[in-house]
């Protein structure tokens, strides 16, 4: 017996299949839905398999429930995907490279050592 589900409300969901537009999954009870790509999180998702795969269990939320009674569903209410947007959110080396840097040539060699450093007390500072 398949259960009503209804727009708006959570549920967990098995991964059954990834594709570059989106995940296959599927609940419990054996009903069908797709996570669209752009209902991952609010970032822009460049490969799908850096944050699903098969298998996986995760809590999705219904947006929308086709005719046929396909679920589509949103990752961007759950907490592991919107803390992995943080994190994305703190700035690298590279963004403040190229906001404090004059434009002109300089050679790497004099560069490196200080984006080495810089890099080094970053990845401390994560660790700690």
């Amino acid at each position: 017996m398949k259960k009503q589900y209804r727009v708006g409300q959570h549920i967990k969901v098995r991964v059954t299949g990834i594709q570059p537009y989106g995940a296959f999954v599927e609940t419990p009870d054996n009903t069908e839905g797709l996570i669209h790509i752009s209902e991952i999180m609010d970032d822009y998702v460049h490969n799908l398999k850096k944050l699903l795969s098969q298998g996986q269990t995760v809590r999705a939320k219904i947006i929308s429930i086709d005719e046929s009674g396909k679920l589509n569903l949103s990752l961007k209410d759950n907490d592991y995907f919107r803390n992995y947007e943080r994190k994305k959110e703190k700035r690298s080396v590279l963004d403040e490279i190229k906001e404090t840097e004059t434009y002109g040539f300089q050679t790497l060699k004099e560069r490196l050592p200080y984006w080495v450093k810089q890099s080094k007390r970053q990845m401390q500072d994560e660790t700690d």
